[in-house]
């Protein structure tokens, strides 16, 4: 089974580097909305936010872990 990469490696690995500010400034959302995210945290993301984000970072939806609430209880 291919291995999803995390949303936040993916955006620290883009040519040129982008900062969560400048992400969600491509995508048309808030930061604080890009940060709850990219931290499985507020409401779950759209399929539109999937697939701008998706396209920032060149990938495709299916190539990326989204992050959810599940995960973050697991990781404490």
């Amino acid at each position: 089974m291919k291995k999803r990469s995390r949303l936040r490696v993916l955006r620290a690995a883009a040519e040129p580097r982008l900062s969560q500010a400048r992400l969600a400034r491509k995508i048309g959302v808030g930061t604080f909305r890009y940060w709850q995210i990219e931290n499985g945290d507020g409401p779950p993301v759209s399929p539109t936010e999937q697939e701008r984000i998706a396209a920032a970072l060149g990938v495709k939806v299916a190539d990326i872990e989204w992050p959810a609430r599940e995960d973050l209880a697991e990781a404490s």
